[in-house]
């Protein structure tokens, strides 16, 4: 090293070897990529640096995120996993971890309450240093003697053994409409520019330990990230906490390391699936196999039949909301300057990234609803620099609520709760889902900062509904029931309460055929697994759950439902990062413990066969 402290590099004699001009290369920071761009180098090729290996990565990432996976009409898959967001996160990173927590929610309640019999706080701080150090640390699996001692987040002795990282890159595929791990949701957040969750920092994805967040922030030195909220004071029997929930970096960084950390970071397939068609596998009496047709890429212009053995549904809702009678009434030319809440998003990263046909200065926005959303796009547009006015009206008065659901459930008793949702029959349940949700509701902090901004850009109205809307000189001349002079504006945004419903699934329509399925109120009646039930009530000439074949009963035990369509099952907060952790547990043990049966009776059969799958 010299004086001025810097490494000198002697080259014996020999310069290194320099590469050529790149001018078609898409990434001109790095010396040399994996793309045809960059093939043309000194015949001498230099030793990869890291940034070069970086650059290859990134390059085979995009790849495998935007290509279909290689044709072969034979192979079979193990698992499909449709969608890629909380709820398959969740479940992925439980059928990978040695030691998971496979705790019910009422357990977890009351272990909670004797930190005893939790898990030790050293095991969590151990398992968010894996974390950090790779794939080699986080999957290795516990000596008998620490599996002992960490006992505590189980909930069984022996829980179904887990699935090698090198079988599930082999023989399970991922795919999701926005390609990637939680990419909705990141980009919801993102073009909303929302700071924080409304979730508690003990809900995540992590399958180790519902407090792995809380560490992990300690550990790098990002305590204040854990956000604290001020106006939740309630400390009593139903709630005592916590009372932090994480910003939104913090909890991004924390699932991008999950996801490194159990090797599936470039896992996902960008894909939609047009069908599900089980059926009988070929020269086997008793097996089902799932034919399921995917459309490839953002634009779905490769589309292929994939087999699998096993199916998990975790696409996130499909809301309709039912179009306003002012609506119908309206001009067509007009009817792109009103979005609907699963229009917005998309419009507003187009305008961020220049791309939106209305890019001018907008004079005045009517946004419409009475939840979260709808405050987070008032205050959006309040703070924006291309809207001079926002108006946002709702029809009832603004109902306060720091969560989706009342704190009870987040709170000692509710496993008390579940279990009493549980005991009620399937209608009982559709109406304390009602109950329990009720309508839109927005947090204390937000109510507050609606009303800092009163007065300035923004003009909150309550209790107040559209009547009529004309189209003017290309503007919406807006007519409130308040008794109003109309006002004009240039866009309206109704995020608005909308209907989930099994119906707006099309690419479930064959599957039910083949598998009918009770459905009550737009949820379907799923096993206490998760998994997709036989019918109570049998229609003309269809089999009733006991006359069906035997490969059809496999199949409903092969084919797993998580989120807002699990609802009947998981409770009120079935499609939230509790609902999702909830759900996660229940699946992934049983699509482990399935596979862990057919191993053992494939090596029954044939100990010589050696092909490298899940079997073998």
């Amino acid at each position: 090293r010299t004086n001025t402290n810097k490494l000198t590099i002697v080259t014996m004699g020999k310069q290194p070897p320099q590469l050529s001009p790149r001018p078609g290369c898409s990434d001109h920071s790095a010396p040399i990529c994996d793309s045809s761009c960059c093939a043309t180098t000194t015949s001498s090729q230099p030793v990869e640096s890291k940034k070069i290996r970086s650059h290859k990565k990134d390059h085979a990432a995009n790849n495998a995120a935007t290509s279909a996976p290689e044709e072969d009409e034979t192979e079979i898959k193990e698992l499909l996993l449709i969608g890629a967001g909380c709820h398959g996160h969740a479940i992925m990173l439980r059928l990978l971890e040695p030691d998971p927590d496979f705790l019910s929610d009422k357990e977890r309640h009351i272990r909670g309450e004797n930190t005893d019999r939790m898990r030790p706080i050293h095991d969590v701080v151990k398992h968010i240093k894996n974390l950090s150090r790779g794939q080699r640390a986080t999957l290795r699996s516990k000596s008998r003697k620490s599996k002992k001692k960490s006992q505590g987040n189980s909930a069984s002795p022996d829980p179904p053994p887990h699935l090698k990282l090198n079988e599930v890159q082999k023989s399970v595929l991922v795919v999701d409409a926005n390609g990637g791990w939680m990419q909705a949701w990141k980009d919801n957040f993102d073009s909303l520019r929302i700071p924080k969750l409304r979730s508690l920092m003990n809900a995540h994805t992590d399958p180790f330990d519902h407090r792995s967040l809380e560490y992990y922030a300690e550990a790098k030195g990002r305590g204040d990230e854990l956000v604290t909220l001020t106006t939740l004071n309630q400390r009593d029997k139903n709630f005592k906490g916590p009372y932090q929930v994480p910003s939104t970096s913090i909890f991004n960084s924390f699932h991008d390391l999950l996801s490194k950390a159990y090797g599936i970071e470039d896992l996902v397939r960008t894909g939609t699936v047009v069908s599900i068609n089980p059926t009988q596998e070929d020269g086997k009496a008793d097996e089902p196999v799932f034919e399921v047709q995917i459309a490839f890429g953002k634009q779905q212009s490769i589309v292929r039949t994939v087999k699998t053995r096993r199916v998990v549904c975790s696409m996130g809702p499909i809301f309709r909301a039912s179009e306003p009678r002012w609506l119908q009434d309206l001009a067509p030319q007009a009817c792109d300057r009103v979005l609907h809440a699963h229009q917005i998003c998309p419009y507003l990263k187009r305008r961020s990234e220049g791309g939106s046909s209305t890019d001018d200065m907008l004079q005045k926005i009517l946004v419409v609803g009475g939840g979260l959303t709808s405050a987070q796009l008032a205050l959006l547009a309040t703070e924006s620099n291309w809207c001079k006015e926002v108006t946002f009206i709702q029809r009832s008065k603004m109902n306060p609520r720091h969560f989706d659901i009342g704190n009870e459930w987040m709170g000692p008793k509710r496993g008390k709760l579940l279990e009493d949702f549980w005991c009620l029959d399937v209608n009982e349940r559709v109406k304390k889902l009602k109950e329990t949700r009720g309508g839109g509701t927005i947090p204390p902090e937000v109510i507050l900062e609606l009303a800092a901004n009163q007065g300035k850009k923004l003009e909150v109205k309550e209790e107040v509904e559209v009547t009529k809307v004309q189209w003017v000189d290309d503007r919406l001349r807006v007519f409130l029931d308040d008794g109003s002079e109309p006002d004009f504006y240039d866009m309206i945004w109704l995020a608005t309460g909308a209907q989930n419903h099994i119906d707006h699934y099309s690419a479930l329509s064959h599957l039910r055929q083949v598998l009918p399925v009770d459905v009550v109120n737009g949820f379907p009646v799923l096993n206490t697994d998760l998994s997709w039930r036989a019918p109570t009530t049998v229609e003309e000439g269809e089999e009733s759950g006991d006359d069906e074949p035997t490969w059809k009963q496999v199949a409903r035990k092969r084919i797993w439902f998580t989120g807002a369509l699990a609802a009947l099952q998981l409770g009120p907060d079935a499609l939230n990062l509790i609902g999702a952790r909830h759900g996660s547990v229940r699946v992934a043990r049983a699509i482990r413990q399935d596979i862990a049966q057919s191993k053992a009776a494939a090596s029954l059969k044939e100990d010589d066969h050696d092909c490298g799958c899940f079997h073998c």
